[in-house]
């Protein structure tokens, strides 16, 4: 395996087994996952309301999707060989046969973003992985045996609430949601997030939450980015409600979506906490840190589907593709999807291998 003391002979090589593995992958996503799609819209387009966010509206295609990547080995290829170790003896089975590094990954995941449900049929879609990342991390052997496995398992959802509507949350020391410590074993959320990614699926059992501990002993700003905590509520709860659905350019994204949800006094116990009082930041970076890189390989992998379509289409009997108005435009968006790709893989060689001593 390539490591830093070993160069890469490019930035996006593939071992032969993982080369492999992206063919099934392609093979997947072109044969199975992108015909799916129309079954998919036409399951939600005559569902609106409630309905749109019920356990009937989850397509019964996409079980079928994940049933046969399951069978091809394309199953929770996230998982990174560091974290493997920290799988619980009950869910070792659910780890992928062929493990990938952060850059191979990206590259399958530029190959997933091909369809919005490539990554849902591989179980390899956000918030999740970054969810079971943190657990397998820093979660304890109860809440990996209660919230883990069901995740690794596709049976479940979950949910990572993060940004607020009051303030500038790029800044988490901004962040106003409070965990209130009354005793050394109980605890009370209050606070509201926004654009939590999956919380209106109906299949979501479990919340990451980031809140700010109220310390009655120091408020200095030396402490300020210890103050933050990471607390994993149980959902459906009495004192969490999803107060709506948000919509991207208009879609809702049903039936996953997007919410803006109220914490209202949830009480909590130090079972409830991930990683201990005060290292919030520490989780939410490990959390992030491949994350956005993945949702990048993603999208550049939905860009280039677009590209793929366009090949198809004409304008006034001509393909667009031999057309002398769209050339230029079409070409210089070719060449920006592979430079992104490349920018994509570097990111992931250059900042995860430095940052964790990870092979690339």
């Amino acid at each position: 395996m390539a490591t830093s003391n070993n160069p890469l002979p490019s930035l996006t090589y593939l071992r032969p087994e993982v080369a492999e593995l992206k063919r099934r992958l392609d093979d997947f996503i072109e044969n199975d996952v992108l015909p799916a799609e129309e079954d998919y819209n036409e399951h939600m387009a005559t569902r609106s309301g409630k309905d749109r966010w019920s356990m009937e509206a989850i397509p019964a295609s996409l079980s079928q999707l994940q049933q046969k990547a399951q069978t091809l080995g394309l199953w929770n290829l996230f998982l990174p060989p560091r974290l493997i170790p920290h799988l619980p003896p009950s869910a070792k089975s659910l780890a992928p046969k062929t493990t990938l590094t952060y850059r191979e990954y990206g590259i399958l995941a530029e190959s997933m973003g091909r369809s919005e449900l490539g990554a849902m049929a591989c179980n390899c879609s956000a918030p999740d992985t970054g969810n079971m990342e943190v657990l397998l991390e820093f979660g304890t052997p109860e809440q990996k045996e209660q919230f883990l496995i069901p995740l690794l398992q596709g049976k479940t959802r979950s949910t990572f609430l993060m940004t607020e509507p009051d303030v500038a949350s790029s800044d988490p020391t901004n962040l106003e949601t409070k965990l209130i410590k009354k005793s050394n074993n109980e605890y009370i959320l209050t606070g509201r997030k926004w654009w939590s990614t999956g919380a209106m699926d109906p299949r979501c059992r479990m919340a990451l939450v980031v809140a700010k501990i109220e310390d009655t002993t120091s408020n200095s700003d030396e402490n300020k980015h210890n103050q933050h905590t990471i607390v994993l509520v149980p959902l459906p709860h009495p004192n969490v409600r999803a107060v709506r659905p948000l919509t991207v350019f208009g879609y809702d994204d049903a039936p996953f979506g997007h919410a803006e949800v109220l914490l209202d006094n949830v009480p909590l116990g130090t079972e409830q906490l991930v990683g201990g009082e005060g290292s919030g930041f520490k989780v939410s970076q490990a959390r992030l840190g491949p994350g956005r890189i993945h949702h990048c390989m993603r999208a550049i992998g939905m860009s280039k589907g677009t590209l793929g379509v366009a090949r198809s289409l004409h304008s006034f009997d001509n393909p667009l593709l031999i057309s002398h108005r769209f050339v230029p435009s079409i070409s210089t968006t070719l060449l920006r999807t592979h430079v992104a790709t490349i920018r994509g893989t570097k990111n992931f060689w250059q900042v995860l291998v430095a940052t964790w001593q990870c092979p690339g």
